[in-house]
């Protein structure tokens, strides 16, 4: 049985570059979210050329903007290589590379069955279409993927991580040297939305995530330079894998909201657009099915539309000669995540 006196010999730090390269691309796709990273992500973007640009957020579209490939190198439990890491990807088998990607969200068996044409055996899941592309293109996306990993690293993180890895070793041995003493109080310390005590840690996210300590064999904490203010937590049956934020001094610093965050909350903030959101949050309707019972024209329902799309509410499928629009119930989540996050900062 797993006790308090027991749980400092399960926390293990990690100072891991691939771990730490992945977190890089993250913030590269979506500067928004890291103020503490803005300027260096403006800045570094401002010197890539655009191909590379755009295929850090073609991947990032597929991999939860990066983050699903974190799972490779922090369920390794040791410290992962840039270059171990990018070859790993590389020799990944077909499915499992797409289940990776697609951070278990299709199931092992339908991505089998979708890539072997016998994916009417299954129940259909729903699949957006991301999704769909990457099923049947997923030599292209593999060559798009390790080509990216190692241009970007070659280019510009291998200097990047030449300067922040005193920090990142720093910080994982005063963090170690805590958890040996006093382990709960040394978790307390990585995030405000995560808490040791009572014999559970406890993470608030769109959802609250609850592990015993008693159920735990290993806790494996990441520095990170660059994932601020994220938390960004995994588990697997016994083992929780938690994030610890390193502070490299001198950096830039944004305070204000990220721009997807104003996008979703003016979304929000209109009697029409939230009678809408309510009806798609039932079942579909296309713009003319919509606009008798909103009493408006079909021109007005569809810049409303619009305005919901691009905040990420919605989203749409064409059947036959119609555009059918759904909510997106996923948005909400991670709308209410966006907004505690900034409020910590």
């Amino acid at each position: 049985m797993s006790s308090l006196p027991t749980l400092n010999r399960k926390i293990k730090t990690i100072v891991s570059p691939f771990h730490e390269l992945l977190c890089s691309l993250h913030v590269l796709d979506q500067p928004e979210h890291h103020p503490k990273r803005l300027q260096w992500a403006l800045g570094l973007k401002a010197q890539m050329p655009l191909p590379l640009q755009e295929a850090i957020h073609s991947v990032g579209k597929l991999s939860d903007s990066w983050t699903a490939l974190i799972d490779l190198p922090d369920h390794a439990g040791t410290p992962v290589s840039c270059v171990d890491g990018i070859i790993e990807l590389s020799q990944l088998p077909d499915a499992e590379l797409v289940l990776l990607l697609l951070n278990n969200k299709v199931s092992l068996s339908t991505i089998i069955y979708k890539m072997h044409g016998t994916e009417g055996l299954l129940p259909k899941e729903e699949m957006d279409a991301d999704v769909q592309y990457l099923l049947a293109n997923v030599n292209t996306v593999r060559k798009l993927l390790i080509s990216t990993l190692e241009t970007y690293e070659r280019d510009y993180f291998r200097q990047e991580w030449h300067y922040i890895e005193p920090w990142m070793n720093l910080a994982a041995a005063e963090f170690q040297e805590t958890a040996t003493r006093t382990p709960e109080k040394a978790i307390n310390t990585l995030h405000p939305r995560l808490h040791a005590e009572n014999g559970t840690v406890t993470a608030q996210k769109a959802v609250t995530y609850y592990y015993p300590y008693e159920r735990l064999q290993h806790v494996y904490v990441f520095p990170s330079t660059f994932i601020f203010p994220h938390l960004l937590i995994g588990s697997s049956e016994d083992t929780l894998y938690l994030p610890l934020a390193v502070d490299i001094p001198g950096l830039s610093y944004s305070d204000g909201p990220p721009a997807d965050l104003l996008r979703q909350l003016k979304a929000l903030g209109d009697d029409t657009r939230l009678r809408i959101l309510k009806l798609l949050w039932k079942g579909p309707y296309c713009t003319k099915q919509l606009a008798p019972i909103l009493g408006i024209s079909e021109a007005a329902v569809s810049k409303q539309l619009k305005q919901l799309s691009e905040a990420g509410f919605a989203r749409s499928e064409r059947k036959g000669n119609y555009l059918f629009y759904s909510g997106c119930k996923d948005a909400f989540d991670a709308l209410i995540v966006l907004q505690r996050q900034f409020l910590e900062q």
